[in-house]
């Protein structure tokens, strides 16, 4: 895993969250850096950098992000502002996306609001 190497963006202060494959969290995380989910997760995602679905992964609950790669499953609505929908994953919720890319085979159960909305998420300067 890239994420995990030794030379990875720890020395810059990037922080990295895991769910992994035989974990089950309940709750909301609020995830300032990035986040991969190999297992379950029944709760909010917020404020996240990056939010990594695995292919055995599943999260219930609504996610924001600035990248969210979905290759599992995600039950909520998710806001982004770059949405990748791999081959056999799903999302069943309403997604709000300045860019989005759906490989064939995946599949999306919602509205979906796409382009350069200005409210997709938070400018930084909101954010302070």
């Amino acid at each position: 895993m890239g994420f995990l190497k030794k030379d990875s963006d720890f020395a810059s202060g990037e922080h990295y969250s895991v769910v992994s494959a035989e974990c089950y969290f309940q709750g909301t995380l609020n995830v300032q850096g990035s986040l991969r989910v190999d297992g379950t997760l029944e709760g909010s995602v917020d404020n996240a950098r990056h939010v990594i679905v695995g292919s055995g992964g599943k999260i219930i609950g609504d996610v924001t992000a600035k990248i969210v790669v979905c290759g599992g499953a995600i039950e909520g609505n998710v806001c982004a502002e770059m949405l990748e929908v791999l081959a056999k994953s799903s999302i069943t919720g309403d997604i709000r996306a300045k860019k989005m890319i759906v490989e064939e085979g995946g599949r999306i159960s919602g509205q979906c609001d796409i382009g350069d909305a200005e409210d997709a998420l938070p400018s930084e300067d909101e954010e302070a």
